[in-house]
């Protein structure tokens, strides 16, 4: 039997199941709609709900558990292990990939350390690409975004998830590029994609690598 990880109840009048792309069970149902009906249309959708589970379970992003130890994860494109230990202080070391990780409160302070080295690097990218490009803009921002990469406001400032930081730095060269871009075009114009195309040709693979790494907007 089928039971799902999430109910969401509102001022709906049907009933609806999704699965992300973790494989996690979500139900949509109206206020006063029995548990036992929800259960039988599960039941219904069992054979879709399986074969959905199937698939996201080959993806090979894999969500942090509570115990960050040994959790690996992506940093610039390459895949780096956590490691948590009794100090006081965050660790990088480069040659092995590894991440040296304080145990008390380590999520919230390797978040704290990717956000530092993300304003760190998008800065100096954007820097270096504004001054190429011949535009500028009023302020750069680190966001804990899930749902974009990067955005320009309407006053040209810049907004960058820190996840970002997961992607190669020809990646994030690209993300950085694209919204200098929008300093220009506020749209995504043939005029827009002339302008990103000059400054990185092979924006198309750097797309399809955004789009293909989604599920790291979840991680952290």
């Amino acid at each position: 039997m089928i039971s799902p990880d999430k109910i969401v109840r509102s001022r709906r009048r049907t009933l609806s199941v999704s699965v992300d792309a973790f494989g996690r069970v979500t139900v949509r149902a109206p206020l006063q709609c029995p548990d036992a009906h929800i259960f039988a249309f599960l039941a219904q959708k069992e054979d879709w709900i399986r074969r959905q589970k199937d698939r996201a379970a080959q993806s090979s992003v894999v969500l942090p558990t509570d115990c960050l130890e040994g959790y690996r994860f992506l940093l610039l494109g390459r895949e780096h292990t956590l490691r948590l230990y009794e100090g006081t202080r965050i660790r990088y070391d480069e040659r092995s990939a590894t991440v040296f990780l304080p145990a008390e409160k380590a999520r919230e302070r390797l978040v704290q350390w990717l956000k530092r080295n993300a304003r760190r690097i998008f800065s100096a990218v954007a820097s270096r690409r504004a001054a190429e490009m011949g535009t500028s803009y009023p302020s750069l921002t680190v966001t804990s975004a899930k749902t974009r990469w990067g955005s320009c406001s309407y006053n040209n400032a810049l907004h960058f998830s820190f996840r970002l930081l997961y992607a190669p730095v020809a990646v994030i060269d690209y993300v950085v590029v694209h919204e200098l871009a929008h300093t220009f075009h506020k749209d995504h114009s043939r005029a827009f994609w002339a302008t990103v195309g000059r400054y990185v040709p092979d924006y198309p693979a750097k797309r399809e690598w955004l789009k293909e790494k989604t599920l790291l907007m979840e991680i952290f």
